[in-house]
């Protein structure tokens, strides 16, 4: 064994080599696969395609590995068995290429000294990369996988996963200090805690995508290369690093994301709908379907944590403002309305502001609806028509006079005293409805 192993101390739970200090496991002879010496031959030998091999603890040297895999060799491809790779260190470049893992093939805590390759491989059962170190650059490309766990790695150089079909890929507590580039198609890609040092680039088609606590700390881009890709969560991660592209956003829970005015959004990103059956169709947040406990076609369970009216009303406020940054003045429409509504239902709104903002939405849906102003309007001409010619004026009269009162022109006719209130009243609140209405066009049509 090298005396400069960066290897972290640890105490080995398997029989391990004659070799003094050798943490090797032994597989023949008291030795360990570095040790066997003249017997390397023999052993290798007995090996075959889908061999079990155990390389626990054993410090593997490039030309070690390429025999090992020419003994595993078949008529067209190297195949293993269980392969046990915990706390072997791997010197120089390892290609495990073109290679079948029919077993369970086991990383953890193993040392990539150099370049470590994995292109073309099929890992048929589970394969773990726990607390891992790639000191050199790591490649996982054309793989297959069912379970491909990367948990609490480190890639100290540049990462390149993909293209990489799996049941699910998780790269929680992974630690990037390079470029890492993942391009996946995957039910399931579980992205928590990661820390993405100088930014990550995510490209998936389909799945689920977790990146909640994550860290992005160069720019970096999640986005969709067919189907569109889930984002599922962004919670307590600083997005002001991130940009989304071509990614469903229905059912992403934003609360507690941090600089979320500054995520960038392009290309198909759907949110959320209000179900149908008379509510405003607007874009939503996952936690206001949770909160109003909205039906959900969601597939699968959904688990979102209940979130207070205050803090979603925070989140469209960031988000309408990331959306106006990007001059989707339309799109920020939505939000806004969002946060007025959140502001009128919460408890932490004094009751004469959520008066205010009742009456506010009952008129024009915050400035947001113009269809709604001008109902209105219509509804107070109606009004004050009918309220003139119960005091006396004839009905065509009255309708006109109902009409002009709300564009300012003077009646033109002796009113009664009550009629005189009545037209005050609507020359106020005429104005007032055709401005809401032109600012609901507006806010519709700006860019």
């Amino acid at each position: 064994m090298p005396t400069d192993d960066p290897r972290p101390a640890f105490k080995p739970t398997w029989p391990t080599c004659e070799k003094q200090a050798c943490t090797g496991a032994v597989v023949f002879g008291g030795h360990c696969l570095a040790h066997l010496g003249g017997s390397l031959d023999p052993y290798l030998g007995r090996l075959g395609p889908g061999s079990d091999i155990d390389a626990r603890g054993t410090v593997l040297e490039e030309s070690l590995v390429r025999r090992l895999l020419g003994g595993l060799r078949g008529a067209d491809r190297t195949v293993f068995g269980n392969a046990s790779f915990e706390h072997a260190r791997f010197l120089g470049v390892v290609q495990f290429d073109n290679i079948v893992f029919g077993g369970r093939a086991v990383f953890d805590h193993a040392r990539f000294d150099e370049q470590a390759r994995f292109i073309g491989a099929d890992f048929r059962a589970e394969a773990r990369f726990h607390d891992t170190t790639f000191a050199g650059t790591i490649q996982f490309d054309n793989i297959r996988a069912g379970v491909l766990e990367f948990v609490n790695a480190r890639c100290e150089k540049r990462a390149w996963f993909g293209p990489l079909v799996a049941d699910e890929l998780i790269v929680a507590r992974v630690r990037c200090a390079a470029i890492t580039e993942i391009d996946v198609r995957v039910e399931r890609l579980n992205g928590r805690f990661a820390r993405y040092e100088e930014g990550v680039v995510i490209r998936a088609d389909g799945g689920d995508i977790f990146a909640e606590q994550a860290r992005f700390g160069g720019s970096s881009l999640i986005s969709g290369t067919g189907a569109l890709p889930r984002l599922r969560s962004l919670r307590a991660t600083d997005v002001s690093n991130l940009e989304v592209a071509d990614v469903d956003l229905r059912w992403c829970a934003f609360a507690g994301a941090h600089r979320l005015d500054q995520l960038r959004l392009s290309g198909r990103c759907p949110f959320g709908r209000p179900p149908r059956g008379g509510r405003t169709r607007r874009r939503t947040i996952a936690e206001e379907s949770a909160w109003r406990e909205w039906p959900t076609d969601r597939p699968g369970h959904w688990e979102i944590e209940s979130v207070d009216p205050e803090r979603m009303a925070n989140v469209y406020r960031s988000l309408r403002k990331a959306f106006e940054d990007s001059k989707n003045e339309a799109g920020a429409g939505d939000f806004y309305y969002g946060e007025m509504e959140m502001r009128r239902h919460s408890t932490d709104s004094p009751r004469a502001e959520r008066a205010i903002l009742w009456v506010y939405w009952l008129l024009s849906g915050y400035g947001q609806r113009a269809a709604r102003a001008l109902a209105a309007l219509v509804v107070l001409i109606v009004t004050v028509g009918t309220l003139l010619a119960v005091w006396g004026q004839p009905v065509a009269e009255a309708a006109q006079i109902a009409v002009g009162a709300v564009v300012l022109r003077e009646p033109g006719a002796e009113l009664t005293e009550a009629g005189q209130w009545t037209v005050m009243v609507a020359r106020v609140l005429g104005p007032v409805l055709l401005a809401l209405a032109i600012l609901a066009v507006r806010a519709r049509v700006k860019r």
